[in-house]
């Protein structure tokens, strides 16, 4: 928990005796006491590492002859600044993004959404360099070796552990599969163990490493596993001609390896262990290699990645090749892959191909035949998919905003965002259309159009389709607080299908503004991601950030932004000290305050959660 989360947390627990000069919160009443929820707690399997016991020797292949697994095993699982001063008075958003508008933009944080992909930022990283291992785990896909559940690229391809709470185990961060295989050093004819073998894509990697003249097995405390492993390698072999002529025999096995066994000891050139091991349980792993020595690539407790070589005299040399995190940091991955999840962004689909087959493929586009181009169009009222609900309109003062701005165009250098991330290869070229049969009329402005409008946006489809008297003016008044620059933006988006890249984030909220006024989902979603992106990388020193993210908070909670919402959620709860300061925060209502409170007591019982699973997870291998 950092230190905005501990303020907060703080505040909540002495709402009622809150120091002078602190903004207070709108409408504050005492809050009740969640009630404990022990439930199932994450514990140490946040990195695929923890403290492992395996079970009875067996061939799980041959069911009718092996024990029952001891239900109560669980314990040996696998588990891989002060802020500034303000002036008094209420501050507009649009003076507030005026701080952070034009700048550049940031890269975006992103999952891999290949293989390649990964591993490619493997090899960036300087975790792969050896092309035998890379050509291996390029021909063991990781999606490959998950249950279909967890196959989207985005959890499959990302270097971090996937927990798979169905079976109750980790799959390791793929960054300790290529370190582990590559410290092997695996060559043809070698015999390989995996001891936790999990998911089986070490083993099956370990397969094409050794080749056809090699072995490879994998032992594992859970059926689930030792089941999963053998479907996965079997689908593979199955699917996968190069894979299938390459790869040695892969066999699965239920096993304890700390119980001895004569099928397993001294059988073996290399030995990978994925769980970490007690160190006075290290000659147990060291039995299992080959009279003549071997090597072995094992956690050792509490927190060292060990290579241990064996030689033929028996002597053992130990080498530590990095430190395995330990408990505060495996908390903290954990709290951050979540709460990447929770900010991921989320796909805008777009209508942009259908709309331009509809508008070109169409005998006219003048504004008195509106309404009889309704079947040329195809914008019948049964297309369900292009008739959204409008969302609850913004606060008055985003739509003062939107009267005051400045020209979009003419502010400096852009925001530097690209707009759309779909490509539809589509195009509406504005001349093909013929000349402009309608006008968008405002106080002391007006933009010729086409009836364009009436395909790409809800409201003008809902106007020419009414049947009213003024449904076929070719005249269409636009609310006085809407800007001209803003609905240039407007328009150059019905043309495009993405944000002109002169747009800052400034202009952006009086855009946002039109598009849920004129019903134009997509327009909202990618306005709603280029506010996120100006909080979700600016840091809380940066001035006006703090205030822009009170605000942002406010304007999605009216406007129902969910994506900026989670957004300026996660910067209030981060940096609550800062933000709590500004006049922005004293003036959301009671709702969003609410909202950032319970944020705040998720997190805190959650934290608590993970770390009372972690002490549970040792008092029962204390006991072992």
């Amino acid at each position: 928990m950092n230190a905005g989360e501990e303020a907060l947390e703080a505040a909540l627990l002495h709402r009622h005796e809150r120091p002078a000069g602190r903004a207070p919160v709108r409408g504050e009443r005492p809050v009740p006491m969640a009630g404990e929820d022990d439930g199932n707690p994450l514990g140490l399997r946040a990195i695929g590492l923890m403290p492992m016991m395996m079970s009875d020797d067996d061939d799980s292949e041959d069911e009718g002859d092996q024990e029952a697994l001891d239900e109560d095993d669980d314990a040996g699982d696998e588990h891989e600044g002060a802020h500034r001063p303000h002036a008094d008075g209420p501050i507009q958003l649009h003076q507030f993004l005026r701080f952070i508008a034009g700048r550049a933009g940031v890269a975006r944080d992103r999952p891999h959404g290949t293989n390649d992909d990964l591993i490619n930022n493997l090899r960036r990283m300087g975790v792969l360099s050896s092309e035998k291992v890379i050509k291996a785990m390029r021909l063991c896909p990781r999606n490959a070796f998950l249950p279909e559940a967890h196959r989207n690229p985005d959890e499959a391809f990302l270097d971090s552990p996937v927990r798979l709470d169905t079976l109750d185990f980790n799959v390791s961060a793929p960054h300790m599969h290529a370190t582990c295989l590559q410290e092997l050093d695996l060559q043809p004819g070698h015999r390989f163990l995996d001891v936790g073998s999990g998911c089986g894509i070490v083993t099956a990697c370990a397969a094409l490493l050794v080749g056809k003249m090699g072995r490879s097995a994998g032992i594992d405390v859970k059926r689930a596993a030792v089941q999963l492993g053998r479907s996965s390698v079997a689908a593979l072999a199955r699917t996968d001609a190069e894979y299938a002529t390459k790869a040695a025999d892969v066999r699965f096995f239920v096993h304890n390896v700390f119980m001895p066994s004569l099928r397993h000891k001294g059988q073996y050139d290399r030995v990978h262990c994925g769980a970490a091991c007690p160190p006075s349980k290290l000659v147990f792993l060291l039995e299992l290699l080959r009279p003549e020595g071997g090597l072995i690539v094992t956690p050792v407790e509490p927190s060292d990645l060990r290579v241990l070589v064996k030689a033929p005299d028996g002597s053992v040399r130990q080498r530590i090749i990095s430190q395995v995190p330990s408990d505060a940091e495996m908390l903290l991955s954990t709290i951050k892959m979540e709460r990447r999840a929770q900010l991921a962004i989320p796909p805008l689909p777009s209508t942009f191909a259908a709309d331009v087959a509809a508008i070109t493929g169409s005998p006219g586009t003048s504004a008195g035949s509106c309404m009889s181009e309704q079947s040329a169009f195809g914008m019948d009222d049964a297309d369900g998919e292009r008739r959204w609900p409008w969302p609850k309109k913004v606060a008055q003062f985003l739509s003062a905003c939107s009267g005051s701005q400045g020209s979009s165009g003419s502010e400096g250098s852009g925001s530097g965002f690209e707009g759309s991330e779909e490509d539809s290869g589509a195009v509406l070229d504005a001349d093909e259309l013929g000349s402009p049969d309608c006008t968008l009329i405002g106080a002391t402005w007006h933009i010729p159009a086409r009836c364009v409008l009436r395909v790409r946006c809800e409201h003008f489809r809902a106007r020419c389709d009414s049947g009213m008297r003024d449904a076929s003016d070719s005249h269409l008044p636009v609310p006085d607080h809407f800007s001209q620059e803003a609905m240039e933006v407007f328009k150059f988006y019905l043309y495009n299908d993405q944000l002109d890249a002169r747009l800052d984030a400034e202009a952006a909220t009086a855009v946002l503004h039109i598009g849920q006024y004129y019903g134009a989902p997509r327009l909202v979603g990618l306005c709603e991601r280029m506010l996120a992106r100006e909080i979700r990388h600016r840091d809380a020193g940066e001035e006006g950030t703090c205030e822009a993210a009170a605000a942002l908070l406010g304007l999605a909670d009216e406007a129902g932004l969910p994506h900026l919402r989670a957004v300026a959620l996660d910067f209030v709860v981060q940096h609550f000290p800062a933000v709590s300061a500004t006049p922005a925060w004293a003036a959301l209502p009671r709702s969003a305050a609410d909202a950032v409170a319970a944020e705040a007591a998720a997190r805190f019982k959650h934290s608590v959660d993970i770390m009372r699973g972690m002490a549970a997870q040792y008092k029962t291998s204390a006991g072992k």
